[in-house]
């Protein structure tokens, strides 16, 4: 007995795109290359020539993932800032140190600092200026969530300025980590929120802690020491 096995024609199976595959490493090593660039020219001279020539691609390969320069400078510009951080542990100054402490750390590489010094010098460009404010506009929705949080738990005063607390803070911490080279000093980020929120700090939850600030030593005598409100 002869026994005809069925055959059922098959479509070609598509390739399947890994997401560690040639596509994403040809997707990071653009978005390095815009990154170095921005550093060495600014925003103004970037030409895309240049990039796909450092990056080792075509120009082509370039814009099939994006469809003109500000849509590349945005995505690097993501790159180094990462994701917003909502972060929700129950504590104000935990979750403002979480969000600060993780979004910095792209900030606070070469790279990193080589885009804040173009964002600075070159941030009265139409354009620039744009892709800066929806990225600070992206992160300043989380922590307005973060700081209103804090607000409900009593933590700081109902009457507190949060978009002023905000801006103060990360202000404070993109000027540090301009010039401060190597990681964000994470004792220092503490201090600093320390500050602000003591200052936004309901009267009954307000320190009194006092700290001993040596005389000014103009002269040979012994001076004084003199008892201040600690804020830390």
């Amino acid at each position: 007995m002869i026994v005809r096995m069925a055959t059922t024609a098959h479509a070609p199976a598509r390739p399947v795109r890994r997401p560690g595959g040639r596509s994403a490493r040809v997707a990071s090593a653009v978005l390095d290359a815009t990154l170095a660039e921005l550093g060495r020219v600014g925003y103004g001279r970037m030409r895309i020539d240049d990039i796909a020539a450092r990056a080792g691609v075509n120009k082509t390969s370039i814009y099939r993932r994006w469809d003109d320069k500000p849509g590349l400078v945005c995505a690097a510009m993501r790159e180094v800032s990462g994701e917003a951080i909502d972060a929700d542990s129950g504590s104000l100054r935990g979750d403002l140190l979480e969000s600060f402490r993780e979004n910095m750390r792209g900030w606070a590489t070469e790279r990193g600092r080589g885009l804040l010094r173009m964002l600075i010098a070159e941030g009265a460009d139409p354009v620039v200026e744009r892709l800066l404010a929806r990225l600070r506009e992206r992160h300043r929705m989380v922590r307005q969530r973060i700081v209103e949080r804090g607000i409900e738990r009593g933590e700081i005063r109902r009457d507190t300025d949060v978009d002023l607390l905000i801006e103060v803070l990360t202000n404070t911490v993109i000027t540090r980590v301009r010039h401060r080279p190597g990681p964000l000093d994470a004792e220092w980020l503490g201090r600093v929120i320390d500050f602000l929120l003591q200052a936004a700090a309901p009267p009954s939850r307000r320190r009194s802690h006092t700290v001993t600030v040596p005389a000014p030593q103009r002269s040979r005598t012994r001076g004084t020491h003199e008892a201040v409100p600690s804020v830390r």
